[in-house]
């Protein structure tokens, strides 16, 4: 895919989003701040991506626009695009975000390790149930006052008699109710892995340690999420399996075989196993004791080269073969659509005819976030000079697509420094610092 041509699709889809907008913004704001913030990750333009999702200027426009979660989901492009940008302090806004975001919406459902011992779903929500029946309840406690102020002689008349003390009635609602539906929201597989994406970006730039308990509760919500009624089980598949990014993000908490009870591509597996062992590695979602953190202050890390390696292969595997919704070469592109055999079916006008498309695992921004990212830390811990050859080949294509992103030539400047090319780390700084990278220290305003 030429340069060209990719940045001539961009810039059409950009003004075509931002013609929708100028023309309709109550009506297809959401759904277009959601293209426009995919065509300025395609080009790294990560400062606008801020503009558009976490300022004022651009959340006006999908606040209100009635998707289910999606100012949530929103603020977590809005976060990613903060670290992209990795100005002073937008590690911190980041999380801001996350936990003004998908933080509330786990801990209002119930979906994290406090609401589960509580209860879960369930106690939620019937602590946040309206009482049906307002007006006896407000009958019942006018009449508790006045038999309290004016009930004198009921002390005296139940002298001598044991008082057996009532144990309030627990009242019996209906697990959901039509109400539910419209008033309280569990998180959905999507909003579950935008909140993965954007926690696991914040563990790789050393935002929050790997020892967080968000991800505990991030665990929990998935796990959650996986369990289905006996009435509304299906028997042929699990509930994220519709959803193979979703398996992607999940399987960093989640065991992979868990997730799928059909067959997947290969791709996806060799994505979901790397993620899952790159997962046990850092361990994340496993609350830590004191004694176990105060030990793990004292101890190195055991975590071999050999098992980082192995993640590297898997992921690396995943990345070259994976498919993507985008298309370089047109709806005709032999590389992205095979059919079964790996041929293209011709008819008889000599024709070749395009076979349907396999199951692609998600946007190329989404799934930026699991594989590229985990790819080169992974190559990091290695530290071997074939890994490195390998995050460097994708770090340089990231720069060429991307251009304008600080955190992938910061990220690429320590690669070259790892490699012992100086002279080219340097200049990969000095890119990152030239658009921005470490300035600033105030935040916006969400």
């Amino acid at each position: 895919m030429s340069s060209s041509a990719s940045s001539s699709r961009g810039s059409t889809a950009e003004r075509l989003a931002e013609t929708a907008i100028a023309r309709d913004s109550d009506g297809s704001g959401g759904t277009s701040v959601w293209a426009l913030s995919h065509c300025l990750a395609a080009e790294g333009r990560s400062q606008e991506m801020v503009s558009k999702l976490a300022g004022f200027d651009g959340t006006q426009f999908y606040e209100a626009c009635g998707y289910l979660h999606f100012h949530t989901k929103m603020r977590g492009y809005g976060g990613i695009a903060m670290l992209d940008s990795k100005r002073a302090g937008d590690d911190r806004s980041a999380i801001r975000l996350y936990d003004g975001g998908f933080g509330n919406v786990l801990e209002y459902s119930g979906n994290n390790v406090q609401g589960t011992e509580r209860g879960g779903e369930d106690a939620c929500l019937r602590e946040m149930r309206v009482p049906r029946s307002t007006k006896g309840d407000m009958v019942d406690a006018v009449g508790s006052i006045f038999t309290g102020w004016f009930g004198g002689n009921s002390k005296s008349d139940s002298e001598g008699v044991d008082q057996v003390p009532m144990e309030p009635k627990k009242q019996k609602l209906p697990r959901r109710t039509i109400e539910d539906v419209l008033c309280w929201l569990p998180p959905s597989p999507l909003v579950l892995t935008h909140a993965t994406a954007l926690l696991l970006r914040l563990t790789l730039c050393d935002g929050i340690p790997e020892s967080d308990d968000r991800w505990a509760d991030l665990r929990t919500a998935w796990s959650l999420a996986l369990k289905t009624d006996s009435d509304n089980a299906v028997e042929n598949d699990t509930p994220v399996e519709f959803m193979p990014l979703a398996m992607l993000a999940s399987s960093l908490v989640i065991d992979p075989n868990e997730l799928h009870l059909n067959e997947v591509s290969q791709p996806l597996q060799c994505a979901m196993q790397g993620l899952h062992k790159m997962g046990k590695l850092m361990k994340l979602g496993h609350l830590k004791t004191v004694s176990a953190s105060a030990a793990s202050q004292h101890q190195p890390d055991t975590s071999s080269v050999e098992e980082w390696r192995e993640v590297l292969q898997l992921l690396a595997r995943a990345r070259d073969s994976c498919e993507r919704w985008e298309m370089p070469t047109g709806m005709s592109s032999s590389t992205y659509l095979l059919s079964n055999d790996g041929d293209t079916t011709t008819t008889s006008s000599s024709y070749p005819t395009i076979p349907p498309p396999r199951t692609p695992i998600g946007w190329d921004f989404d799934l930026r976030q699991f594989l590229e990212h985990a790819v080169c830390h992974a190559a990091m811990k290695v530290g071997d000079y074939e890994s490195l050859c390998l995050a460097r080949a994708i770090c340089s294509e990231g720069t060429t697509l991307r251009s304008n992103c600080a955190e992938l030539w910061w990220r690429y400047g320590l690669v070259l420094d790892m490699l012992g090319d100086e002279v080219a780390a340097e200049n990969a700084r000095a890119a990152s610092v030239s658009l921005g990278s470490g300035e600033g220290g105030a935040t916006p305003s969400f």
